[in-house]
């Protein structure tokens, strides 16, 4: 990905991280995330990828083989995820938006346009369902188990718990998810589903560990506890190295 993609990638207005809650300005009160910021600071935030750069890295990172995207405005969040396996010759996306909002995805022929106008038309297979839906039909059955799960649909409780309730048992060992709008940036607590649900998988689930990133619209990665977090990890650790009191590395 380089500044030429970027440039054309925030050239289109439907990209400004201000309006799709990803611009890495403090979620909440009282800018909530860019929402509610003065034009000079939006203007300055408009030609960055703010938290963009967390997604497209992730994804370069963690080298994932299977990525599933679930929900997005105009493809903010699919188009720099498949964006980061075609940098790397990975297999494409799947995204999964029902188009609930409007009629944006409803065209086969124009979303594969809309994906063309960013070079990225053949590393993103768009199913236009619900989660549910998605989670019945044969490419779901076929799909590997997950390795970066990205959750960015409804935002009121119930369809962001059956998006995490359907997906996340699929995810592969060591899998990582990703929710959006963890800090709504609204103060009406029903657009606050995604941190009703994480407050509750952290009091009732300890198996998951939470990094929270209160910017934009709040993001919040989580993966499940793995051995090398646990008390026990260092309890092995006492018992291949023998002399406690050695400072060698």
């Amino acid at each position: 990905m380089d500044e030429n993609w970027i440039s054309a990638f925030l050239a289109h207005e439907e990209m400004e991280p201000n309006r799709t809650g990803h611009a890495a300005l403090p979620a909440g009160p009282p800018l909530w995330g860019g929402r509610f910021a003065s034009e000079a600071v939006r203007a300055e935030h408009r030609h960055e990828l703010g938290l963009g750069w967390l997604y497209y890295g992730l994804a370069r990172a963690l080298q994932p083989r299977t990525v599933l995207s679930i929900g997005s405005g105009r493809g903010y969040v699919p188009i720099l995820l498949a964006k980061a396996q075609q940098d790397r010759d990975a297999p494409p996306i799947t995204f999964v938006d029902p188009s609930f909002d409007d009629d944006f995805w409803t065209e086969p022929d124009r979303v594969r346009e809309w994906f063309a106008s960013f070079g990225v038309e053949d590393h993103i297979v768009h199913h236009q369902v619900t989660t549910e839906e998605f989670s019945g039909t044969a490419a779901c059955a076929e799909l590997p188990p997950i390795d970066l799960l990205f959750i960015d649909g409804g935002h009121f409780y119930e369809p962001v718990e059956a998006d995490f309730r359907l997906m996340s048992p699929r995810l592969a060992p060591g899998g990582t998810i990703v929710f959006h709008d963890t800090v709504s940036r609204s103060a009406n607590p029903k657009w606050s589903g995604p941190r009703r649900l994480l407050l509750e998988i952290e009091e009732q689930d300890p198996q998951w560990q939470m990094l929270d990133l209160p910017f934009g619209a709040g993001v919040t990665v989580v993966r499940r506890r793995a051995a090398e977090s646990r008390p026990a990890y260092l309890e092995g650790l006492g018992a291949i190295w023998a002399d406690s009191d050695s400072t060698e590395f």
